[in-house]
């Protein structure tokens, strides 16, 4: 259904992933298998999960619409492709809504997106040069003024601070895991 790439979870991913496993499982790819539809089994438990609920999906591809779907009802979404025709949708009802776009889960590119707060995350840790720079760039185009990025990077990105101040953007290095370079990319100030 997506186009994205594999990506396993090391580290990535929202704060509240780990915790995630602690709530309401279903698994979609029986049913699938057999046929069935099975959005209403999906929206049924997802009705049920009160604020700061979680719902893990299992399904054989990103379910992109039913992430869209979700997110209207205040759940932030992220998706992992834990194996081929595996994908593990984790969703937290935060009442953000985030996932299923480019502010959230992953998109065409394979790039990890999510949404903690007002910030808004991607990783591009393990994308050969110059996709990271790339990614970032299609990330940032159509977010508005007021948008806080923050990027998970295993190196110094040289080529993208040029990129960033031709279109008003600018870039901050922040504490990170180590190992991790972190940026936070904010609007220049006028």
């Amino acid at each position: 259904m997506a186009g994205s790439q594999a990506q396993k979870s090391h580290g990535r991913g929202p704060a509240w992933l780990k915790q995630a496993e602690t709530g309401v499982h279903i698994d979609v790819r029986p049913m699938l298998a057999a046929g069935e539809d099975p959005l209403l089994a999906v929206l049924a438990k997802a009705n049920d999960i009160g604020h700061g609920g979680f719902l893990v999906i299992d399904a054989p591809f990103n379910p992109k619409p039913l992430r869209r779907v979700l997110a209207g009802q205040g759940y932030s979404s992220f998706g992992e492709e834990v194996e081929p025709r595996h994908w593990r949708i984790s969703l937290c009802r935060d009442g953000l809504g985030a996932g299923a776009e480019d502010e959230g889960g992953d998109g065409d590119d394979g790039t990890p997106k999510w949404r903690e707060g007002d910030e808004i995350h991607i990783d591009v840790r393990g994308l050969e040069p110059p996709l990271p720079m790339l990614a970032i760039l299609r990330l940032i185009r159509g977010l508005p003024h007021s948008a806080t990025v923050i990027v998970h990077h295993e190196r110094e990105p040289r080529f993208l601070l040029p990129e960033l101040a031709e279109i008003g953007w600018q870039l901050e290095q922040i504490q990170g895991d180590p190992g991790e370079v972190r940026l936070r990319l904010t609007r220049a100030e006028k």
